[in-house]
């Protein structure tokens, strides 16, 4: 129940985000997401976004998802 309520965080994500987190084997931690990122040619604002990220481990796209909400709508981590 949990992951769905999770998974309508994805959908927020842009494009090129979701490209990225899909692309990536779980779990992960931020700087993993981070190197993705510059691997897929990310801009600026994308790795701007996941560096803001907290430095832990990230068992899904669900928990980025969540956690790059929470960012994006300026609420404390």
């Amino acid at each position: 129940m949990e992951t769905e309520s999770k998974s309508r965080f994805i959908t927020e994500l842009p494009v090129k985000t979701q490209e990225i987190l899909n692309s990536i084997d779980f779990p992960v931690r931020r700087n993993d997401i981070i190197e993705q990122a510059r691997k897929s040619g990310a801009i600026p604002d994308i790795l701007r976004e996941v560096g803001m990220l907290p430095d832990k481990k990230y068992n899904s796209i669900e928990d980025v998802a969540e956690e790059l909400h929470k960012i994006y709508m300026g609420i404390p981590c």
